[in-house]
């Protein structure tokens, strides 16, 4: 469970368990890199930095991808653009506006589209704006919350968010799989 941190999370390679790849090897960002990050884009949630220094680039239960800082950066303006042109939140305006939206940093998202946000006046407030559904959500104050809250599915009157998972496990990037596709784990399918 993500709220004692990620140290002792499984990190599982599907490639590797096949014999296709030698071994797991970790994307990791660089407590510099985030410091850079921070500077440019303001303060993160609790755990961000701890997630991508030390599980890095992947999938936490093959269903949550937490964007690295280059990620972050590169994405940052156009993602704010896209928001602001194709809002369809109408229905969250009390627990996040349109503006404020707009304002905020995507920072995950999960494998079926749903877009998770803080602003960096808040970073303690992570949002899921989730892709089939017209409210957004407060999943957590933190990334461990926010994991928690993803790894449970949840069945609201709009429509469903989250996706159950008993075991945590990560997957971390590899790049047979724009080759070969996505592959869970055999533990985990």
């Amino acid at each position: 469970m993500p709220a004692n941190g990620f140290e002792n999370i499984e990190v599982i390679d599907p490639f590797v368990e096949k014999g296709w790849s030698p071994r797991i090897q970790l994307t990791l960002a660089s407590h510099e890199e985030v410091d850079d990050l921070e500077r440019q884009v303001g303060r993160f949630p609790l755990g961000y930095r701890e997630y991508v220094t030390t599980l890095g680039r992947g999938e936490y239960c093959s269903y949550i991808r937490v964007q690295m800082p280059s990620e972050i950066l590169e994405g940052y303006v156009d993602y704010r653009r896209s928001l602001d042109e194709h809002w369809f939140w109408e229905m969250s305006e009390e627990l996040i506006s349109k503006e404020t939206a707009t304002e905020s940093v995507n920072f995950a998202s999960t494998i079926d589209g749903n877009s998770l946000l803080f602003h960096p006046d808040t970073p303690e407030q992570v949002f899921v704006l989730p892709r089939n559904d017209d409210c957004g959500y407060i999943v957590g104050a933190d990334l461990y919350q926010m994991i928690d809250w993803l790894c449970v599915s949840r069945q609201h009157p709009t429509g469903v968010v989250g996706e159950t998972h008993t075991e945590r496990y990560f997957v971390p990037y590899n790049e047979l799989a724009y080759e070969h596709g996505l592959i869970r784990p055999a533990k985990y399918s």
